[in-house]
């Protein structure tokens, strides 16, 4: 299969067009026309179904799309990859869950970066299920997730504990200290299940019998950074990682509440994988971040 012509069938599906991808391209309609119908010839099935309103993908042109993406990605990282080895450099690819990646990563990647002066690194923010995915693809080169990968085919090392803490703003009434239960009856902000918080903090309620559902939540945001807002305005109390809110402990704009009988803490985990191209030459950044732990993060 011509990546070139995966490109294209990629193209025509999101604009819905033959047509506009042909004029984008500087090509004409008819060639791009016999491009895909060769596509459709190579694999077998037809892709696309053209009609007055449009150009859409049949059931089959469905796959191809879904697929199309990741491996125009490995191809892309394929020919950096290349152009990076012609000019000697090396590159460190990075994934992180997106508080990780925000709040307690810099410190530490500031402090390698002077240990290895001649790499070059590549952070993004990634759920945990993405980066296993980037890593098997390798589309990333190590990944910092928030559970154990299932998979014989990658690397992972436990470096700490992510500390999750309850927090309100500092005028809020909310006792010190409350148990479990006693937060239902509270006003709650949450993140959104592109963090890994939910996530756990559904499993903690089943083991003692409660429900995710029972909490009083107002509404979800998509970052912490819009959680903090609220937090500030008083709309009610959310579940944070400590790192992303210490200096407004710090600067007591925010106050810590704790749980009597709850802990929301969990594993941090380096995850890579096995046969990488890079494995060796990344063995010894790996084990730099494995050393440091948590103590040098932000």
């Amino acid at each position: 299969m011509n990546i070139g012509t995966l490109k294209y069938f990629k193209e025509i599906v999101e604009a819905q067009s033959i047509s506009k991808v042909a004029q984008n391209s500087h090509i004409s309609q008819s060639a791009l026309s016999q491009i895909i119908q060769k596509l459709e010839s190579e694999l077998g099935y037809k892709l696309l179904n053209r009609s007055n309103k449009g150009v859409y993908p049949t059931d089959m042109g469905k796959i191809v799309y879904k697929y199309s993406g990741t491996m125009l990605r490995i191809y892309e990282k394929m020919e950096d990859e290349l152009l990076m080895r012609m000019h000697k450099l090396d590159s460190v690819r990075i994934n992180g869950y997106p508080s990780f990646i925000n709040y307690s990563l810099p410190c530490i990647l500031y402090k390698i970066k002077k240990k290895f002066p001649n790499y070059k690194f590549e952070v993004h923010s990634k759920s945990s299920e993405e980066s296993f995915n980037d890593l098997n693809n390798e589309l990333t080169d190590i990944a910092f997730v928030s559970e154990e990968p299932n998979d014989d085919r990658l690397n992972y090392s436990y470096i700490g504990k992510e500390k999750i803490v309850l927090a309100a703003c500092s005028k809020n009434n909310i006792p010190d200290k409350i148990s479990i239960k006693e937060l239902m009856k509270y006003e709650f902000i949450t993140l959104d299940d592109s963090y890994p918080i939910n996530k756990f903090l559904r499993k903690k309620m089943k083991d003692i019998d409660l429900s995710f559902d029972d909490l009083n939540v107002m509404f979800e945001v998509d970052s912490i950074g819009a959680a903090k807002s609220s937090l500030s305005n008083n709309l009610g109390l959310s579940f944070l990682p400590y790192m992303s809110i210490k200096k407004e402990v710090y600067e007591n704009e925010f106050k810590l509440v704790e749980l009597t009988d709850f802990s929301l803490d969990y594993d941090m985990y380096l995850s890579s994988k096995k046969d990488a191209a890079h494995a060796e030459s990344l063995q010894p950044i790996i084990e730099y971040f494995v050393k440091s732990g948590t103590s040098e993060f932000c």
